[in-house]
């Protein structure tokens, strides 16, 4: 490769050593090389008050190999431009252009890269990474490599260097695991106005007041666009804004963490009481961690009166690591791999295989005794400092709370002693709650309030008559069985004339599931699914004294296994998977589809509720969002049923029980035999 003027020789690179090739003739190299050789940086720019930052995006997706042929055809045969040819071509800077490559060049290799990055380009921002211009960028694409230049950037503007640090920290928030909650906060800017306007309401006003104002602000680089009417480059722009600006804690965006809950409040709120219920209800010191352990000790079951949770990931902090509690009972260790020993056992293990975003462990101590307890990170997944909590119940209420931090540079196995926990046969039983007499009213009257609005809630499985049923037209079983040849020969001979094929859109609309239902529902043919790759769930019908739910019907969905089943969530994909405990074959013949709550629910054929409850725990399905805003103060109460009330399920025909086609970006069929996937 040779510099702009006219040099007759040129470098060959082969590790560290360079072989000089002399009297190579001009026209080896062409022409067009020269007007691409030095390219002037028109990166995206970001100013958060008076520094700037520099980006391009630059696609996960590689070019094809052909691309380096064009390259090193371009260079004559020059292996550092013949690298970095594709991936300047593919950088994409100020107003979603391509930085390189867009001068007018009438040079077939020039027209062949650029068709061929056209190709992999995508609107997706989980297809690209950020490419921050600094110091360090310059470096890694110096203008000369050896005695000789290259295709290069001329080095103009530079990121500002603390910017430049905060980013590469925050990445991972770029990775597009978090865009659906910016898209809900982007997509709303009403609602989060609303939220602003009831800060002065509440009776924590500054808890909420930080992620507000930096929602606010960074929503404002929307300048009012929808998330989907966003260019790619400006949805980065947004994001980066985002990360640039607010709290942080080394890798952890404080406000993006705490950010959920505004999504919540905007999803949840039915009006403005209720809106200001909900966001002093979360922030209330007093109550807000009692709830959280409680919540968790009732989602497994857990009934033993004196109890000892550790939890870590709390409000933005670290949360991927796996963390292990450990105590010992009678000289015998209890933790994850010898879960119980005597009366005392390990209720729940977390960050063991899968990631959870608010894990916690919990050992029952269901015998009296001295035990001391220790915290070991089995696996730094966050490779930085854990903060932790150990909360201790006695008698069923919280007596404890122990606040620790595992150090990023302690070793795996190096146990940390966090407390001792006596247990005395008092400790064992339970004890009432003193309360002051106007404490004692104000229950009362709540419990009044409850008795005539709610009584009894009951549960029971729904079946197909209580719904809008889309039924499949199930086509003879052998239709999908593949024939012998003198079958096929004898069915042309008798056969009517077949239909016309269909369409390119019928098609098409088979690609998507709301097409695809459709078509399903509306012919006569044989659906079937494998059921290992579908999530168990079932529909329940719920029964209160009076009209105190939005819908009576509620979906419950098992996103693990040995863990009760919870609303439908699309963030996060479930690991749990159906089995022959659902009275299914491993492949198994849909029924039909129901709409529940504007989402689609597949029925299984002959599917029923398990009898393994300890391997699939049932539940009512009483989720509080599920709640009208009037009645939004019995929400603790509410949730606490759903674990209580197990379904009625004895002489329903025809069950919900099957699959909520939701949280997968693509679900597979077999249509008639032949697999079929289908977009969500």
């Amino acid at each position: 490769c040779r510099s702009k003027k006219s040099l007759r020789s040129r470098a060959m690179a082969s590790g560290d050593e360079w072989e000089v090739i002399k009297d190579q003739d001009a026209e080896e190299v062409p022409e067009a090389y020269y007007k691409i050789e030095e390219n002037h940086l028109k990166p995206c720019t970001l100013q958060v008050n008076d520094k700037k930052l520099f980006f391009c995006l630059k696609p996960h997706e590689s070019m094809p190999k052909d691309a380096k042929r064009c390259a090193s055809n371009l260079s004559g045969r020059c292996n550092t431009c013949k690298s970095r040819m594709p991936i300047y071509a593919q950088l994409i800077g100020i107003d979603g252009k391509h930085m390189c490559f867009a001068e007018e060049i009438d040079d077939p290799n020039v027209r062949e890269l650029r068709k061929m990055r056209d190709q992999i380009r995508s609107s997706n921002p989980a297809d690209y990474q950020v490419v921050i211009i600094d110091e360090e960028f310059f470096k890694a694409n110096p203008k000369a490599v050896g005695p000789f230049e290259h295709m290069h950037f001329v080095k103009e503007d530079v990121s500002a260097t603390d910017l430049s640090e905060r980013l590469k920290k925050l990445k991972n928030y770029l990775n597009g695991s978090f865009e659906n909650r910016f898209q809900k906060l982007v997509d709303d800017p009403h609602s989060l106005k609303v939220i602003q306007d009831a800060l002065p309401e509440l009776v924590r006003p500054d808890h909420w007041r930080g992620v507000v104002s930096w929602a606010v602000d960074f929503v404002a680089k929307a300048e009012g666009k929808s998330w989907q009417e966003l260019p790619l480059h400006k949805k980065f722009e947004v994001m980066i804004y985002a990360m640039l600006t607010g709290r942080i804690s080394d890798a952890i965006h404080l406000d993006l963490q705490q950010a959920s809950n505004l999504v919540d409040f905007m999803e949840g709120a039915e009006n403005s009481s209720a809106l200001c219920a909900m966001m002093d209800d979360r922030s209330n010191p007093e109550t807000y961690q009692v709830s959280r352990v409680a919540d968790r000790l009732r989602e497994n079951r857990v009934a033993s009166l004196c109890t000892v949770t550790l939890m870590w990931g709390l409000d933005g902090a670290p949360y991927k690591s796996d963390l292990d509690i450990h105590t010992w009972v009678n000289g015998v260790e209890l933790y994850y791999g010898v879960r119980t020993v005597g009366k005392c056992k390990l209720d729940f293990d977390a960050n063991a295989s899968t990631i959870e975003k608010n894990p916690a462990e919990n050992i029952s101590l269901n015998q009296t005794g001295t035990f001391t307890f220790c915290v070991n990170n089995f696996n730094n997944r966050d490779a930085a400092d854990v903060p932790f909590k150990v909360i201790v119940r006695k008698s069923g209420q919280e007596v404890a709370e122990h606040n620790a931090i595992w150090p990023k540079s302690r070793k795996k196995g190096d146990k940390m002693v966090v407390c001792t926990v006596t247990v005395t046969p008092q400790d064992l039983q339970e004890t009432e709650v003193e309360m002051s007499e106007a404490e004692q009213k104000k229950l009362l009257a709540k419990e009044a309030e409850w008795a005539r609005l709610f009584g009894e809630p009951k549960a029971y499985l729904a079946c197909e008559a209580q719904v809008q049923f889309l039924k499949t037209v199930l086509t003879d079983p052998k239709a999908a069985v593949a024939k012998g040849a003198q079958q096929v020969f004898e069915q042309l001979l008798t056969a009517k004339p077949q239909a016309k094929k269909p369409s390119l859109a019928e098609r098409c609309k088979l690609e998507k599931l709301e097409g695809f239902i459709e078509h399903v529902t509306s012919r006569k043919c044989r659906v079937e699914v494998l059921i290992r790759n579908f999530v168990p769930a079932y529909v329940t019908r719920l029964e209160t004294t009076t009209d105190v739910l939005k819908n009576q019907l509620a979906v419950n969905v098992f996103h693990r296994k040995f863990e009760l089943p919870m609303a439908p969530r699309s963030d996060e994909p479930g690991t749990a998977r159906l089995d022959e405990t659902w009275n299914l074959a491993p492949k198994a013949v849909v029924r039909g589809f129901v709409q529940v709550h504007q989402q689609w629910f597949m029925v299984l054929e002959k599917a029923r509720l398990p009898k393994n409850q300890e391997a699939w725990p049932l539940a009512g399905g009483m989720y509080p969002t599920n709640l009208k805003a009037e009645v939004h103060h019995h929400r603790s109460k509410w949730t606490s049923f759903h674990a209580l009330v197990t379904p009625e399920a004895s002489d329903v025909s025809n069950p919900l029980v099957g699959s909520m086609l939701v949280g997968f970006p693509k679900f597979h069929f077999l249509l008639d035999g032949k697999e079929v996937t289908v977009s969500a």
